[in-house]
């Protein structure tokens, strides 16, 4: 058998470390990033926001990663990653994203779990609920609907938002 190619997971902060500075503020907790996750593989990050993407590795809109977590060896030929990903993809599209139920954390996962046979942490599936069930989390839906518009309208080569004009 084949040596395998590593699964790596890039997190990314979606706030560039307000989250961290203004949570125990705002949430009454700790909140140390809004995580984006993407999932590398040979070389390549896969992340999910208007459908699911692919690019070189770090090139994503999202700058540079906050960390990378080893997940593990896949063992999986391309071929097979692709018919695989082509599946995955019909259930990740563009007109299913949910920032909370089904967005780019919830795809790192079931790919990871495709690729390796495990799930990423929870601690970056589960956030956006765990925010919701703060205190004042209820009060942050509004401005987590608009990251939602703009999250799942994000492609390998930028935000891409309902509209053209631009903030």
């Amino acid at each position: 058998m084949a040596e395998g190619e590593k699964v790596l997971l890039y997190v990314y902060d979606l706030t560039n470390g307000l989250a961290r500075s203004l949570s125990p503020m705002l949430l009454g907790q700790q909140i140390d990033a809004i995580y984006h996750t993407g999932v590398v593989v040979g070389g390549i990050e896969y992340f999910f926001g208007g459908g699911v993407q692919r690019c070189i590795a770090g090139q994503t809109p999202f700058g540079t990663p906050l960390r990378t977590v080893e997940l593990g060896i896949t063992h999986l030929p391309k071929d097979v990653r692709e018919d695989l990903l082509a599946d995955l993809s019909s259930r990740f599209t563009p007109q299913d994203y949910n920032l909370i139920t089904k967005n780019c954390n919830h795809f790192s996962s079931a790919w990871t779990e495709l690729l390796t046979g495990n799930p990423i942490p929870d601690e970056y599936v589960n956030q956006a609920q765990r925010i919701l069930q703060s205190p004042l989390g209820q009060m942050l839906l509004p401005i987590m609907e608009q990251m939602e518009q703009r999250y799942g309208n994000v492609t390998a080569t930028g935000f891409h938002g309902p509209s053209s004009g631009g903030r």
